[in-house]
C-alpha cells in the first residue's frame, strides 16, 4: 500500500529535536520556546504549558499519567522534568554531569512496567559525536547503561531488548544490561543518519537526515517507505504514532499524519 501523508498543522517553531508524543489522547509537541502545545483533530494548536525554565525541550515521551521531557539549558545545564496532566512541572533528574560542557541530551524512552524507568540518549559531546544512554529511575537515580562511540538522537524500548539511532547511521541493539551490538547501518544503505524512532507494530520506524521515512525490522532489515524532504514539506526530526498512524514533525514547523 502506498503511504498517505496529510499535513496535520502547521506553524510550529521546530529545529531539530524539541519531540513529539501522545498523550491522553492528544498529541503533544514540544516547541524550541519550551511550549508543549497540544494538537487536535482538526489541527487546533493550543499551548498546554512552557517549560522554558528548564532549558529546551530536547525530546518527550507520554505516561499515562504525565510526560517526560528532557531538556537542554546548555551552560546551565541539561535536566528531565515531569509534567502531569494537572499542568505541574517538577524536576526528576539533573543530566549536566552526563552531558557536561559540551553536550546535551536528544532523546528520552520510558518504561512503565513493574521497575519504572527512563532512559535518555545523552550526547557528551555534540561536536565529537560520543555519547552514553542514560537509566534514571522514578526516585531520580542517575546511571550509565552503556557509552556509545557516537551520538544518539532516538531510542525506543522492545519487549526484552532497547533501540536506539546513531549519528554514524548505524542502529543498535542495546540489551538491558548494556551490552549492544550494531543491527543497520542507513548510512551505508544510501539512506542517510537515523534521527528520531518510535515502534509501530511489529517494526521500528525511523526518520533519517536525508529525508527519509524508514521501517526497520527487529532483526535489522531495512525498508525505505517514502522521502518527506523531497515531497516539500521539510526536513522530517521526530516521530510518534497514534494508534496505526504515524505522526512526523519537520523542520518546517510541519506536523504530519501518515499512514503506511
Amino acid at each position: 500500500m502506498e503511504p498517505t501523508v496529510t499535513v496535520l498543522a502547521s506553524g510550529l517553531n521546530l529545529l531539530s529535536f524539541q519531540g513529539v508524543t501522545v498523550f491522553q489522547d492528544a498529541i503533544i509537541v514540544a516547541t524550541v520556546e519550551g511550549d508543549l502545545v497540544r494538537v487536535a483533530p482538526d489541527g487546533t494548536l493550543v499551548t498546554w504549558v512552557n517549560v522554558e525554565r528548564y532549558g529546551i525541550p530536547a525530546g518527550i515521551v507520554g505516561l499515562q499519567e504525565s510526560v517526560i521531557v528532557a531538556l537542554s539549558a546548555q551552560e546551565l545545564g541539561h535536566s528531565l522534568v515531569q509534567v502531569t496532566k494537572q499542568s505541574e512541572v517538577s524536576s526528576l533528574a539533573d543530566l549536566s554531569d552526563f552531558a557536561g560542557d559540551f553536550g546535551a541530551p536528544f532523546a528520552v524512552a520510558a518504561s512503565e512496567g513493574y521497575y519504572p524507568f527512563y532512559l535518555v540518549a545523552v550526547s557528551t559531546d555534540v561536536l565529537g559525536s560520543a555519547g552514553l544512554i542514560v537509566r534514571v529511575t522514578r526516585s531520580g537515580r542517575t546511571t550509565v547503561l552503556t557509552p556509545l562511540d557516537s551520538t544518539s538522537f532516538g531510542i525506543g524500548i522492545g519487549e526484552d531488548y532497547i533501540i536506539a539511532t546513531q549519528e554514524n547511521g548505524q542502529v543498535l541493539r542495546i540489551a538491558f544490561t548494556g551490552e549492544t551490538k550494531a543491527i543497520a547501518d542507513l548510512q551505508q544503505a544510501d539512506l542517510g543518519a537515523p534521527l528520531d524512532i518510535t515502534r509501530l507494530g511489529d517494526r521500528w520506524m525511523t526518520v533519517t537526515t536525508a529525508g527519509w521515512l524508514v521501517a526497520l525490522k527487529p532483526n535489522g532489515m531495512l525498508s525505505p517507505i517514502i522521502n518527506i524532504a523531497e515531497m516539500g514539506e521539510g526536513l522530517p526530526t521526530t516521530l510518534t504514532t497514534l494508534g496505526n498512524q504515524l505522526i512526523v514533525a519537520t523542520q518546517a514547523g510541519k506536523l504530519l499524519r501518515i499512514e503506511v
